[in-house]
């Protein structure tokens, strides 16, 4: 991960993000979703990434294409500026629904899912650390839950994560 932050440009926030996602997939998670913040809004604005199973591009898409305000346990994270781990997720409908209607989280045939705030390094007023985006792992069929402890390094990982993101560009000439 690292070597993955470190090869992104200074200054380029949603790169770093979708970075991370690529370091995540596969290894760490069967889908990763990234959302982009901006400018200190509450809630993410734009989908910076989605990476799912190559056999299931449609999923992807439909990923691709949702407004992160209309998943309500991304928005919940982005707001509250807490991690969420989840092993059999009650409420289907926490990561919205596809075109159709259906539950994405049902459609993906998740088994646990971790929704993790990326935030900034320190405190940003009274309010807390800023929220730059939100990374969601969803682990999907008979894999093995997330632990407590993976939930744990993946938040240090988001923090890191938070940190490259914010490394300054080079200067204006």
């Amino acid at each position: 991960m690292a070597t993955a932050l470190l090869r992104t440009a200074p200054g380029d926030a949603p790169g770093a993000l979708e970075a991370a996602a690529r370091v995540l997939h596969g290894r760490f998670a069967d889908w990763v979703i990234a959302d982009l913040t901006v400018g200190g809004a509450a809630v993410p604005v734009r989908r910076a990434a989605v990476f799912g199973p190559p056999d299931d591009g449609v999923l992807a898409k439909v990923l691709a294409g949702q407004d992160p305000a209309g998943c309500p346990l991304v928005a919940e994270v982005a707001a509250g500026g807490s991690a969420s781990l989840q092993v059999r997720p009650e409420d289907a409908l926490a990561l919205g629904t596809d075109g159709d209607g259906a539950a994405v989280l049902v459609r993906a045939e998740v088994s646990s899912l971790l929704c993790l705030p990326v935030v900034a390094g320190g405190a940003a007023g009274d309010d807390g650390p800023e929220v730059l985006g939100v990374l969601t792992l969803l682990r999907t069929r008979a894999r093995r839950a997330f632990s407590m402890a993976e939930a744990q390094a993946a938040d240090v990982l988001s923090r890191h994560v938070g940190l490259a993101m914010r490394r300054p560009g080079p200067p204006a000439p």
